[in-house]
């Protein structure tokens, strides 16, 4: 329950009060067993009928009843305070504002803030329920006044300290949601941070280190314009990284189609990629980029690490969309010499650009190969909207 709940509830509380009494009032009124002016008792009745329409309307929208409950406070002593001025016969009954005690008892808990205030609030009443009797129009034996009165101190007590605890656990409510949304912004923070140092180590490992190696590499015209191509493209990732020129809102699976066909034809023209006609769904952003760049990786070691007797080999992108199952998956399937994936250390491309960049987007990454039969990496991403749970 919130502090806006407690209120609500608070208000509620108050309001049944009032409407539990009003048929008490409302026969003393009618029967004509109390004495008192009309005026004076439309003034009362108007009054509290105000406050009842005040406490509803707080209910409703979850404002604070304090104020309301003050005038509850005051409109009960000072109809107390005044009803032998208006009345100077002897009451043989009970008077009626006499039934209104509880109401305004339980309603100084709501508006004191302690206990204290609320014992404070009830004495004031019982002290005006004292003048009542020196006053004469009422009377009532020294027992009976005793067990009356500790009644309204009972409620006063009970009243306060239910209010508190309400209240109490109204702040304890609020102050864990808010420890929550830290937790979630401190967790959004921090995985927003992950997915971009693991951005900067594709782009450090893919172009700039690709780069490189192509250029120490080189032994003709044709490997130095390859290693010349490679390094421009590096350049262009680093300052397209600086510049953080990126998607910001989802993006469609025919988008994230496109940019895969352009990353794996860029790599190898030779490449087929196969994908659905009119892909559904949406991508985080994020996610898109993980996924283009742990294809392109894929399909880079392919070309680089699975030529067998300086034969490039053939690769195959196929690209799946299920948005029953919420998940994006691709798979690249090479020819080339493969590795034992038992025995051998994972390469630093398999394990940067493809598993971890696969990781921090909520993805996951299985590669598969065997000496002499080519290599499958398979990869998969949640579409929005959906768990990570389904992306394998």
């Amino acid at each position: 329950m919130t502090r806006s709940g407690a209120q609500r509830l608070l208000a509620l509380v108050l309001a049944l009060g009032l409407v539990s009494v009003a048929p008490t009032v409302v026969a003393n009124l009618v029967t004509g067993r109390s004495a008192t002016p009309p005026a004076w008792a439309a003034a009362v009745c108007t009054a509290y009928l105000a406050v009842f329409v005040v406490l509803l309307v707080q209910a409703v929208r979850r404002g604070a009843c304090g104020p309301a409950a003050w005038a509850l406070v005051v409109v009960g002593d000072v109809a107390l305070a005044t009803y032998p001025v208006v009345s100077p016969h002897v009451d043989d009954d009970v008077p009626w504002v006499l039934a209104l005690s509880a109401i305004t008892v339980g309603a100084g808990a709501v508006a004191a803030p302690s206990l204290g205030g609320a014992l404070g609030l009830t004495a004031v009443h019982l002290l005006l329920r004292q003048l009542l009797q020196l006053s004469g129009v009422w009377s009532v034996r020294a027992d009976i006044a005793v067990v009356e009165t500790v009644g309204q101190l009972v409620i006063a007590v009970a009243a306060s300290v239910a209010v508190q605890a309400v209240q109490e656990s109204a702040r304890s409510v609020e102050q864990a949601r808010d420890a929550a949304a830290r937790a979630a912004a401190a967790a959004a923070a921090a995985r927003a941070e992950e997915v971009e140092n693991s951005r900067w180590d594709g782009i450090v490992h893919d172009d700039v280190l690709a780069s490189l190696s192509t250029a120490a590499h080189a032994r003709d015209a044709a490997d130095r314009g390859r290693a010349r191509a490679a390094a421009e493209r590096a350049l262009a990732s680093v300052d397209g990284g600086l510049a953080g020129a990126r998607d910001t809102g989802p993006v469609g699976a025919a988008e994230t189609v496109s940019r895969l066909r352009s990353a794996v034809l860029a790599l190898h023209p030779g490449a087929v990629l196969s994908a659905p006609d009119a892909p559904a769904g949406q991508l985080a952003p994020e996610a898109v980029d993980a996924l283009v760049a742990a294809t392109a990786e894929a399909v880079r070691n392919a070309v680089r690490h699975g030529s067998r007797a300086g034969r490039v080999p053939d690769v195959r992108v196929r690209v799946r969309a299920d948005a029953r199952r919420g998940r994006f998956g691709v798979e690249v399937r090479d020819d080339g010499a493969g590795f034992d994936a038992r025995r051998a250390t994972p390469r630093l491309g398999l394990a940067v650009s493809v598993r971890r960049r696969a990781d921090v987007v909520g993805g996951r990454a299985l590669v598969r190969s065997a000496p002499g039969v080519g290599t499958v990496v398979l990869l998969g991403v949640p579409l929005l909207g959906t768990s990570a749970e389904g992306a394998g």
